[in-house]
C-alpha cells in the first residue's frame, strides 16, 4: 500500500509535501499536535486495541485538530446489529482479523475525544465519525 501512496504522489509531483511511514498505530512516531487532521480507513476494526490507537490519534492532533474516521460499525438496524454479534467471531476469523461490530462512536468517547459529527450508510454498517481532541 505504502509503495502505491508513493508512486501516485510522484505521478501528482507532491514531491516532499507527502511523506509515507509505516508505524504501530497504538505508538505513533510524532510529536504531540503534530496534525491538522488524521484519517483512517477500515483499520480500527483490525487494530488489536482500538482505543489505544484512538488515544494515539488524539495525541497527534492539534487542539483545534479533527480526526476522521471511516468504519465498519454495529449496525443501529435492530436486526442486523443482533446479527453481527451472532457472527462477529467467524466474521473475525475469516476477515484479517476485522471485528465488524463494535461501536465506534462509544471507542472515540472512551479515548476522550469529542464526536461532533456522525454519518451512517448501508443500513448501520459504516459509519463516518468526525471527532475532536
Amino acid at each position: 500500500m505504502l509503495a502505491r501512496a508513493k508512486a501516485r504522489a510522484e505521478t501528482l509531483a507532491l514531491g516532499e509535501k507527502a511523506r509515507f511511514e509505516e508505524a504501530d498505530a497504538t505508538a505513533l512516531p510524532f510529536d504531540d499536535g503534530s496534525f491538522d487532521v488524521v484519517v483512517d480507513t477500515f483499520s480500527l476494526c483490525v487494530i488489536e486495541d482500538p482505543s489505544a490507537a484512538l488515544r494515539e490519534v488524539r495525541r497527534v492532533l492539534r487542539s483545534k485538530g479533527r480526526a476522521v474516521l471511516i468504519e465498519h460499525s454495529k449496525s443501529d438496524v435492530g436486526a442486523l446489529g443482533a446479527y453481527q454479534d451472532l457472527t462477529s467471531a467467524p466474521v473475525k476469523r475469516m476477515s484479517k482479523g476485522c471485528v465488524w461490530n463494535q461501536d465506534v462512536e462509544s471507542l472515540v468517547r472512551q479515548s476522550g475525544m469529542r464526536v461532533v459529527k456522525t454519518q451512517r450508510a448501508l443500513l448501520g454498517l459504516l459509519v463516518v465519525v468526525e471527532a475532536a481532541p
